[in-house]
């Protein structure tokens, strides 16, 4: 972000840098032309909403092309999450999706969306898109995964969780922090963005901890609460 008049701090610039890099490698379940096709279409349905404002250069565009069906799920996640139901779970599952391959559409859709809409927020162009490198998915698959409170499996608090319960959450998440993690390296990326730009995880029942200077933890709340609110999120 040096191009911003906002000083941007290192920590979330490194961050939001990371998330970048990532987008251009393969992923669990998607290769990294896959990927960049996903994040270029909800990046193009923002634009389309007037929520963003088309870069110069908006760097690298995939030659795949996505099915109708696939397109009409990201656009509704980029543009309009609080109609994104069990119904639009369902269309991606006749579309041929599976659980984390649906899981994983979800995380980079929803990346994407908060690092666009944070650069509109300082005033700065959206970021360019590298490259897609070449390599295969690992279609890394956690058999620990059973179905709790979300459409797709999610893996359990430790014990039931077993060894990677442990090692993704610790002694304990809560369940909303658990729901991309049948795509645990997404759910690694999601702890990393939400730490950076929320709070420091350990940190979270400490009231008195400000993470952002000049917001106290009461203010970061409430502006929390209240976009919340105007998104009509149902947590």
């Amino acid at each position: 972000y040096s191009d911003s008049n906002i000083p941007v701090r290192a920590d979330l610039a490194d961050a939001h840098a990371a998330q970048f890099e990532r987008f251009a490698r393969a992923g669990a379940w998607g290769s990294a032309a896959q990927r960049l096709a996903v994040i270029s279409e909800a990046r193009q349905a923002g634009i389309e909403a007037g929520m963003l404002e088309a870069p110069d250069d908006g760097g690298a565009v995939s030659d795949v092309k996505l099915p109708e069906d696939v397109r009409a799920i990201i656009r509704c996640l980029a543009t309009s999450p609080k109609d994104f139901d069990m119904g639009t779970y369902q269309q991606a599952r006749d579309a041929g999706l599976n659980d984390p391959e649906f899981a994983e559409l979800v995380a980079i859709i929803s990346f994407v969306v908060n690092l666009d809409v944070y650069a509109r927020g300082i005033g700065v162009a959206l970021r360019r898109f590298a490259e897609p490198q070449s390599g295969d998915p690992s279609r890394d698959f956690p058999v620990e995964a059973v179905l709790e409170q979300a459409f797709v499996p999610t893996i359990p608090n430790p014990p039931k969780g077993g060894a990677i319960a442990k090692e993704l959450y610790g002694p304990f998440k809560p369940y909303i922090m658990r729901a991309l993690s049948i795509v645990p390296d997404e759910f690694r990326a999601h702890l990393e963005l939400e730490q950076a730009q929320y709070i420091q995880l350990p940190r979270i029942m400490d009231f008195e901890y400000n993470h952002h200077e000049g917001l106290t933890r009461p203010q970061v709340e409430v502006v929390a609460g209240r976009v919340s609110a105007i998104n009509d999120c149902f947590y």
